[in-house]
Parts: structure tokens; C-alpha cells; sequence
């Protein structure tokens, strides 16, 4: 068994597996004397049956079996072996007549991979911002936690200081066919989520108004305020949702005492507001940080994509998308989509290459505990900030029990490796602005 290479440039080459008859001769027929053994032909005795016969009906079958078992066990033995990271999957090339009996039988496969390249992570440099919380930001954390913790008063029309509970149904037509069942969402707004609070302070307890799927496609805000992401609002089934008001209060805040210290941070980890004022500073500065560090590392990322030139195997993409796609039926239609998706192919390319070169893997250790802590970040924004370690893991497994979970999280692993490795690596620019400045260098 032998596999060669011829290249067609330095990202493509035409694969040649070459199959001696020695190589799975053996095989065959040893698989060929189990069937025998084994075989139940009417006028003959179970393992009596002819070798001869049994060879007629089966052996075909189980040799193309056995070649195409060691063709695939060749090929990816040569491609691990010559490190090729590939591009798309190997295009078998057609043969005419693939004899078993021959002495000596050749598949060919056309391949596409990565080129060879390096990434110079010091040579590019971008700002690195210090961003610190500002009084105002400490202060309105501190007020949410007193939120949670606040004590409900009765009202009996919608002010200012109201607080709405909303169920948001999508609105089925009369005309509509079929089952649909379409979970409502229920959420809480006040007067900050302007655009939701607009839309429902003029309502009774129960009264509800509808808003049109055009209207949250325009108004992203207004979407995002009642629970629905841009994604979300082009996948709704219905031209309209309907916005109901369930409950609304006044709140009576907790008062900032070692009760109210006590439940948020647990016992005695808080004794005075200024320790909580500390508290909650350090907790604002590190999330600011760690969004800091991603706008640095995606600023260098976008430098890179920028600069560095990735040669994909364009001839060999356009052959394996109409060979491996059904819908597409034309080289015509390969290219535009390779067209499309060519940046991006560009991008992962460069991604993968800075992992390897910077050996960074994954375990699950890693996957588990980053999704223990998206499970805490989901509580804090509760006001919750305590639970038990076991709980919180209990919490991540059950996450990760979800397959498309597991990847999501893993992707953010390899990118969190990666972004240590870049903010390691690449030059920085140090610069110390509030997280409102640093909001609008975000938006540039």
C-alpha cells in the first residue's frame, strides 16, 4: 500500500492510493471462510455450504469493502502524518473500473490545505485601555441589588417608578393552518428600558398592545427591551406579538444594612457600605477589564485578517462544494458562494494556525469550568453570588449535556486561550478612560 503526492501548487495536490491485491487478499478471505461457517443455504448444513458458492455471492462485496476500509485508513495516515491541515474533505476522483482481482489497483482524491505560514504576534499593536467605574456605575449596581432584595407596594395606575411584569405572546392568525405553539416570554421592565416602558405605561393589569414584527425589526432597542434578539425577531412565525401587563408595583428598597450585606456576598463577607462600595468596584473594574481585553485582542485579530495573506485552494473548494452539496449543481454557483464565504474561510484559517502554532488545546476541565462560571454570571445579574460551588457544577453539567452548548462553550474556551496568548504577545498601548469613553471607542 502506498500513497503519493502530486501537487498542483502549494495548498492543492491530486492524492494517489495504490493498493497492492497481497494487501487485503488475506482479509477477504478469511472474512470469506467466517461466512462460510456461518452461511444457512437451503439443501445444505449450517458450515457446509461450499466455499466455492459462498466466494460467487459475497466476495465482490467484502473485497470492495476491505479496499475502501485501507484506501480510507491510507489517507488519513498520510494527511496526519504530512501534518496537512485540510481544507474542506478530500473529492474522490471517478474510476472507471475498480477490479478486485487485479493485481494492482490506484483511487485518487483531490485535496485542499492551509498553506504554510507564520504569525508575527509582536509586530502589531493596537490600544489597550485601563477602564475604571465611574461613582454613577457603582451606584446603580449597588441600587439593583436593593432592587432584588426590595419589598413590593402596591399602585394603582403605572408611574415612574413602577415596576411592569410582562407576558409577550406571538399573535396567531385566524387564517393560520396547522398546530402552533409558541411559548410566551415574561419579563420585568421600568422606566430605564425607555422604549418598553413608552410602549406599556398608559396600560391597565391586563391590558396588553400590539406591536408588529416590521416594528421590532426597525426599532432594534425596542426588541432588545422586551426580551427578543435580532435573530430571535427574524425567526418569529407571526407578523405581530402582543405585549400584556401580568403585575406592576412600586418598590420599597432593601435598606443598605449587614442583612441586605449578608444575602448578596454571604455572611460577614461585607460590614459596612464602604467595603461594599470596594466590593462592588473591583467587581465592576474586572468585567470592564475583561471587555477591554477582548476589543484589544479583536482589534489585533482584525489586523491580522487585514495583513497576513492566507492562499486558500480556491480550484479545489469550488470541486468539493458541488461534490458534497446537493444544491449546488454548477461550478457557476460554487464560486459565488466561495466568493461569499472567502473572508471567513480566511479568518478561521488564521484562528486555527495561531492555536496550533501556539499549542493551545482544550480539556475538558476547561470546557466545565467555563461553564460554571457563565452559570454564576447568569446569577449575579440576579443579585446572586453565593451558591455553593457543587450547586453551581451541577448547574454546568446539566449545560453541557447539550451538544451545541458544548460547542459554543468550547469556541469560547479556545478564544479566551488565545486571547492570553495574544495579550501576552502582541504590543499594547496603554490607556486609562471611563467604561463610558471606553463605550464609544467600542462603537467606532
Amino acid at each position: 500500500m502506498n500513497v503519493t503526492a502530486t501537487n498542483h501548487d502549494e495548498v492543492s495536490a491530486l492524492l494517489t492510493v495504490t493498493l497492492d491485491k497481497s494487501d487485503y487478499k488475506d482479509k477477504v478471505e478469511k472474512q470469506l471462510i467466517n461466512y462460510a461457517k456461518n452461511a444457512q443455504v437451503p439443501g445444505f448444513r449450517k458450515g457446509k455450504v461450499p466455499l466455492s458458492m459462498v466466494r460467487k455471492q459475497y466476495e465482490a462485496g467484502i473485497a470492495f469493502e476491505e479496499i475502501n476500509k485501507q484506501v480510507s485508513e491510507a489517507l488519513n495516515s498520510y494527511v496526519n502524518d504530512n501534518k496537512l491541515r485540510l481544507v474542506g474533505q478530500p473529492v474522490p476522483q471517478p474510476v472507471d473500473d475498480l477490479n478486485p482481482n487485479a493485481e494492482q489497483l490506484s483511487v485518487q482524491f483531490e485535496v485542499g490545505y492551509e498553506p504554510e505560514f507564520t504569525v508575527d504576534l509582536a509586530k502589531y499593536e493596537a490600544p489597550h485601555y485601563k477602564v475604571e467605574a465611574s461613582e454613577k456605575e457603582i451606584g446603580q449596581s449597588i441600587e439593583n441589588m436593593q432592587k432584588r432584595f426590595a419589598e413590593q407596594i402596591p399602585q394603582e395606575e403605572i408611574g415612574d417608578d413602577t415596576t411592569v411584569s410582562l407576558e409577550i405572546s406571538q399573535v396567531v392568525e385566524e387564517d393560520a393552518e396547522g398546530a402552533h405553539n409558541h411559548p410566551p416570554k415574561n419579563i420585568t421592565i421600568d422606566a430605564t428600558k425607555k422604549e418598553a416602558f413608552q410602549l406599556v405605561k398608559d396600560l391597565k393589569m391586563d391590558g396588553s398592545v400590539k406591536v408588529s414584527k416590521a416594528d421590532l425589526e426597525s426599532n432594534e432597542e425596542l426588541a432588545k427591551e422586551l426580551g427578543f434578539s435580532k435573530e430571535e425577531v427574524e425567526h418569529l412565525h407571526h407578523d405581530q406579538i402582543e405585549v400584556k401587563v401580568k403585575d406592576f408595583f412600586g418598590l420599597k428598597l432593601a435598606e443598605l444594612n449587614q442583612e441586605l450585606f449578608d444575602k448578596v456576598y454571604g455572611e460577614g463577607t461585607i460590614r459596612s457600605e464602604e467595603e461594599l462600595k470596594e466590593k462592588v468596584k473591583t467587581e465592576l473594574d474586572e468585567y470592564f477589564q475583561q471587555n477591554a481585553d477582548v476589543h484589544f485582542v479583536n482589534q489585533i485579530l482584525a489586523q491580522i485578517t487585514e495583513k497576513e495573506e492566507v492562499k486558500l485552494p480556491e480550484e479545489f473548494l469550488v470541486k468539493w462544494l458541488v461534490f458534497s452539496n446537493e444544491n449546488v449543481k454548477t461550478e457557476e454557483q460554487a464560486k459565488e458562494i466561495l466568493e461569499a464565504e472567502k473572508n471567513q474561510l480566511k479568518y478561521q484559517i488564521l484562528e486555527g494556525k495561531l492555536m496550533t502554532d501556539n499549542d493551545i488545546k482544550l480539556e475538558y476541565a476547561d470546557v466545565l469550568a467555563q461553564a460554571e462560571q457563565l452559570v454564576r454570571n447568569q446569577l449575579a445579574i440576579y443579585g446572586i453570588h453565593h451558591l455553593p460551588d457543587e450547586e453551581v457544577q451541577k448547574y454546568a453539567v446539566e449545560m453541557l449535556k447539550d451538544q451545541e452548548q458544548v460547542r459554543q462553550i468550547s469556541a469560547e474556551v479556545g478564544m479566551a486561550k488565545l486571547k492570553d496568548v495574544i495579550m501576552e504577545k502582541a504590543s499594547k498601548v496603554e490607556t486609562v478612560i471611563s467604561h463610558d469613553e471606553f463605550l464609544e471607542e467600542v462603537k467606532k
